[in-house]
């Protein structure tokens, strides 16, 4: 490894924002899907939780799934449909 300077900064990304050598990075309506899978995961876990351990808590988890299901919505009706794309 090459001595470096104290205080030098490196021109390479860090590893963590780069992409693997093959994988692609999701589309703006693939992540609107995977938002509005976690939020039903939400809003089920919510009916759950409410339904055995706390009425409250699960009540939260439900609110949070509905928002986060209206903002996934939103979101794959702003982005469109892929199919067209192939």
């Amino acid at each position: 490894m090459p001595d470096r300077e104290p205080g030098a900064v490196s021109s390479a990304p860090p590893a963590s924002s780069t992409v693997a050598a093959g994988a692609t990075r999701p589309t703006p309506f693939d992540r609107a899907k995977r938002l509005l899978l976690v939020a039903c995961a939400a809003i089920g876990a919510g009916l759950a939780v409410a339904g055995t351990i706390d009425r409250t808590t699960g009540g939260v988890l439900v609110l949070v799934g509905w928002l986060s299901a209206i903002v996934s919505l939103h979101r794959l009706g702003r982005t469109g449909s892929d199919r067209g794309s192939g």
